[in-house]
């Protein structure tokens, strides 16, 4: 089957199974906040930062009462917005940040242990700078998020990582504290094909796209699913549509992978009823469904692959075309089997039915019929019955006849038959029982008239007897 996995980029994030049914809807409220028009008020963006962190919900409060503590303590506004925006980052890098690590995208886990990522230290700010009340969007390049402070003339870039990160672009120790410290390479502005600025609620959202993609590398797709609902009902980007369907498709393939087809489709199932019409999993479906009687079949297991082909509920997202010829494909092996195994009368009869239903075509069925027939013209003629398999042949119906290597087949017989009278006959004459060889010859003169092995015999015994 074609490869479904498509693991989703992570943002500045590092790695960290499969239990219980995958959740498919959002909860803990991120559905209310998704709808929610931008600037978010101050406690829902740490609510709803906080929840995308995974925090556990009975601690949720707590976290946001110590970040309302730190608030406290942010300094107080000049009106200078680029002043106030370089005060903050340092003071945030001074009062609370204390080491960079790639995969740490929690904001509850900053404020624990000061280890951060690009992501949660941009949403830290934001949430920071919101309280002094600076304006601030995100900004989303390849790999990497940061900040950004809208103003008159633009808008000044805010490298969140460094301390030294304030408008970048304009100081080199801060790109080289950057890179040496992250890895990545900071895009400056007007190289609009590689970054785009972001609101609020999809800048936190990157928080779910970091573990998402965490739980990818660590085989953990079931999981993904959920969260990646709750990062499209929080962002309500197409990007992250996209994603939530990829981590359907990933769970599948691991369904697929782990030879549980049956369960992969009936999550799939749940997945379409949760994304609505235009949910396009059918071709996901038939790669579970045609995989799943794929290895039923070459198993044989003939009946547990017809029994899921003729389940509604397992093959309800699946195309009515794909479903008919995998059925085929079952009625073929079936077939097969059939043919090897039941009496010579009832395989013929099945494989007439088969082509009858379109199941084979006539070159399918001349094959088999000419399996058949030999198989069967050879058991016949066990010990030297050459004449019974000849004749056996010859009472075939005049449709099995015209098949194209049946004259063929029937003359091998006729010619083991003559050779076998043949044999019979010199045999007779070495032991000079005249007689007994021109019986043989009588007797296959009606069967085989004038065919030159038998008549050059006669000659001979005429030689021989005088006449």
């Amino acid at each position: 089957m074609t490869k479904l996995f498509v693991v989703l980029a992570a943002l500045c994030s590092a790695p960290v199974g499969m239990s219980g049914e995958v959740r498919m809807t959002s909860e803990n409220g991120i559905v209310e906040i998704g709808m929610m028009n931008e600037p978010l008020d101050i406690e829902d963006l740490m609510r709803v930062s906080f929840i995308a962190s995974g925090t556990e919900p009975e601690k949720i409060d707590e976290y946001i009462q110590e970040m309302e503590n730190i608030l406290s303590l942010v300094p107080s506004a000049t009106g200078d917005a680029a002043a106030d925006g370089e005060t903050l980052l340092e003071w945030m890098h001074d009062g609370y940040l204390r080491r960079y690590v790639e995969a740490q995208t929690r904001l509850d886990v900053l404020l624990e242990n000061g280890t951060y990522n690009c992501v949660s230290s941009a949403v830290f700010y934001l949430i920071l700078a919101r309280s002094m009340g600076l304006p601030v969007l995100g900004v989303l390049t390849t790999d990497h998020a940061f900040c950004r402070i809208p103003t008159a003339d633009g808008g000044i870039d805010v490298e969140t990582t460094t301390p030294y990160g304030f408008d970048p672009g304009t100081r080199r120790e801060a790109v080289d504290s950057f890179t040496g410290r992250t890895g990545f390479t900071y895009v400056p502005p007007g190289n609009y094909s590689r970054r785009k600025d972001i609101g609020e609620k999809e800048l936190i959202s990157l928080i779910y796209q970091n573990r998402i993609s965490a739980l990818q590398k660590s085989g953990r797709w079931g999981d993904t699913v959920g969260l990646a609902r709750d990062r499209w009902e929080l962002a309500g980007t197409d990007s992250a549509e996209t994603d939530f369907r990829t981590s359907i498709t990933n769970y599948a393939a691991e369904m697929d992978r782990l030879r549980r087809q049956e369960d992969g489709l009936v999550f799939l199932n749940r997945a379409a009823r949760s994304l609505g019409e235009a949910h396009g999993l059918e071709s996901t479906a038939a790669a579970l469904l045609g995989n799943a009687v794929t290895y039923h079949l070459r198993a044989g297991r003939i009946d547990e692959a017809i029994t899921l082909l003729n389940d509604e509920e397992l093959t309800t997202l699946v195309p009515r075309v794909f479903v008919e010829e995998r059925r085929r494909e079952a009625a073929v092996r079936e077939l097969e089997n059939k043919v090897k195994r039941e009496p010579f009368e009832g395989a013929v009869e099945a494989v007439d039915e088969a082509l009858r239903n379109g199941n084979i075509d006539n070159r399918r069925w001349e094959e088999l019929t000419l399996y058949l027939w030999s198989t069967e013209a050879r058991r016949l003629s066990q010990g030297g019955k050459w004449l019974d398999g000849w004749r056996f042949l010859g009472e075939s119906p005049e449709r099995t006849q015209r098949i194209v290597r049946w004259n063929e087949l029937r003359e091998t017989y006729r010619h083991n038959a003559v050779v076998s009278f043949h044999n019979d006959f010199i045999s007779a004459m070495r032991r000079n029982q005249y007689d007994q060889a021109r019986r043989i010859l009588d007797d296959v003169a009606e069967i085989f008239p004038d065919n030159p092995t038998l008549e050059q015999d006669r000659r001979a015994l005429e030689s021989r007897t005088g006449g």
